[in-house]
């Protein structure tokens, strides 16, 4: 062999050998290519270590080995406290999150969900290598949380056998494996994971009824005055949403978690009102969505199902003057009160909008009920009475009559079913235009609607998050700016260490 071409092919052996520990570190999983780098490597190295036999023999006795050998186990010693206190770093993982927005942080909602992991649960990501990171830095908040998460990827372009056995259709899909259970999820940010994880963790499917035949808000309706928007969220809770009319059967359906109704406009018979008491009596639960009643007798036999609640709803139309001044008008109050003793409110801040709504009320005696969102005080706002006034546009306070605001607006009561274990909970809202397409976007009434549904239906999971508005604060740089951070990070920076490290060389070969 030339001279000159062993030392060509010691460098591209020394090379392959870093490539193949660089690809154990950094993609193990393409075992088949890091195993045949370091069989390449083991073999070139034994064989150009024969070809140079005898003189790598002289060179082991010499004193100058003993001098790399030290060097090298210092580097060795190094590398391997390095590598305890990043095994350490790994097992014992902790972190800060110092932004103001806490973009970086899971939200309360999530960590609820977490602690109810008891049990061994597996993430495998289906995604291209280059996709991984965003996903994968998601993921790792929640293994961070819960020690028993584990987290796997599986590159889609390495292994199709994988792809093809689990179905999969679109990068960004991950599997969960919890307890002899698998489903599967397409990742978008931390309210799908979460949702996913909250799936998982369900022993029961939970089932909503909506009752029709009354000319109830829809949703198929995708118009501002349809109720579309929230029964999409209601979907992607995982929360199954079917429409039932009272008229065609006999009792409500056995696997109702839940039964809504939601603007009606037409009354009910007493046969419907029946099934509903007797669904109720047996632990059902019930969230009814009432506009202000202006013909005043429709509701009568529905508002009576709240009774037993300690619950009532009042035959009049809430005025907010305050609302006003936020550019609204009198009768849409705009509020921002809760009661925060409750689970649903407890950490609820958004406003929200209640727009035509009438009062809701507690029964003197009866403190089974809650009241969770109210107006502001009196003189700012009251309970009008005279409903003709409302729609001449004429509305004056009648200390006679009306009632002084804080107003309730939504009131929640549970009570122990007479024929049942377990409790029964009911939910009356006195706007059913609360719950509409058009005060969906700019306020929290989705949050708040979706709060209310997880209480009713005794989920323990989460609904829809809290998390505030992330405020952007960008740094422009000036093209001097640019510059002088090329000439530093690039060309200075780069000269002075190599300077350094040739002035270091020389000197201590003068030595």
């Amino acid at each position: 062999m030339k001279i000159w071409l062993y030392p060509l092919w010691v460098i591209i052996n020394v090379l392959v050998a870093l490539s193949a520990l660089a690809l154990w570190i950094a993609a193990p999983e393409y075992k088949t290519l890091n195993v045949g780098l370091t069989v390449f490597a083991l073999c070139l190295g034994t064989l150009l270590s024969f070809l140079r036999w005898n003189e790598l023999s002289v060179f082991v006795q010499g004193r100058y080995f003993k001098k790399v050998l030290y060097h090298l186990m210092n580097v060795g010693l190094v590398l391997a406290i390095v590598g305890v206190i990043n095994y350490l770093g790994n097992k014992n993982y902790s972190e800060f999150d110092l932004t103001f927005e806490k973009r970086n942080s899971l939200t309360d909602q999530t960590t609820k969900v977490l602690e109810m992991i008891k049990a061994p649960l597996t993430l495998t990501v289906f995604a291209k290598r280059e996709e991984w990171k965003s996903m994968l830095d998601m993921l790792k908040l929640y293994e961070a949380k819960n020690k028993n998460i584990k987290i796997n990827a599986i590159d889609t372009d390495v292994r199709p056998d994988l792809v093809k056995a689990e179905k999969i259709t679109q990068n960004g899909t991950v599997i969960i494996h919890y307890k002899n259970k698998t489903s599967s999820f397409l990742i978008a940010d931390e309210l799908s994971v979460t949702n996913a994880l909250l799936k998982a963790l369900r022993d029961e499917k939970i089932v909503l009824y909506m009752i029709s035949g009354h000319e109830e808000l829809s949703c198929g309706e995708t118009s501002q005055e349809g109720l579309s928007e929230i029964c999409t969220k209601l979907k992607s809770q995982n929360y199954e949403v079917r429409s039932l009319d009272l008229t065609r059967t006999s009792e409500v359906p056995s696997d109702a978690s839940a039964v809504m109704v939601l603007g009606p406009v037409s009354g009910f018979l007493d046969s419907e009102t029946k099934q509903l008491e007797s669904y109720l009596a047996q632990g059902g639960s019930l969230f009814l969505g009432l506009a202000p009643a202006f013909k005043s007798e429709v509701y009568d036999n529905l508002t009576s199902l709240a009774k037993p609640y300690g619950l009532k709803l009042g035959k009049d139309v809430v005025i907010d003057r305050l609302s006003t001044v936020q550019g609204s008008e009198a009768t849409i109050p705009i509020i921002s009160t809760y009661e925060h003793e409750h689970p649903i409110t407890s950490q609820f801040q958004l406003r929200t909008i209640f727009p035509l709504s009438s009062s809701v009320g507690l029964i003197q005696g009866n403190d089974a009920a809650t009241l969770i969102a109210f107006t502001s005080s009196f003189p700012g706002s009251w309970a009008e009475t005279d409903l003709k006034g409302v729609t001449a546009g004429k509305a004056e306070f009648n200390e006679k009559e009306d009632i002084k605001g804080p107003i309730g607006l939504i009131g929640v009561g549970e009570r122990v079913g007479t024929n049942a274990h377990k409790d029964s909970r009911f939910v009356l809202l006195g706007s059913s235009s609360f719950l509409i397409n058009a005060y969906q976007g700019q306020s929290g009434n989705t949050t708040l609607f979706l709060n209310t549904i997880s209480w009713l239906v005794n989920d323990e999971g989460i609904i829809s998050f809290n998390r505030p508005g992330i405020e952007e604060y960008p740094v422009i740089l000036s093209s001097q700016h640019i510059q002088m951070i090329f000439v530093i990070a690039i060309l200075l920076v780069p000269i002075v260490f190599f300077g350094c490290a040739i002035f270091i060389y020389r000197r201590r070969r003068l030595l």
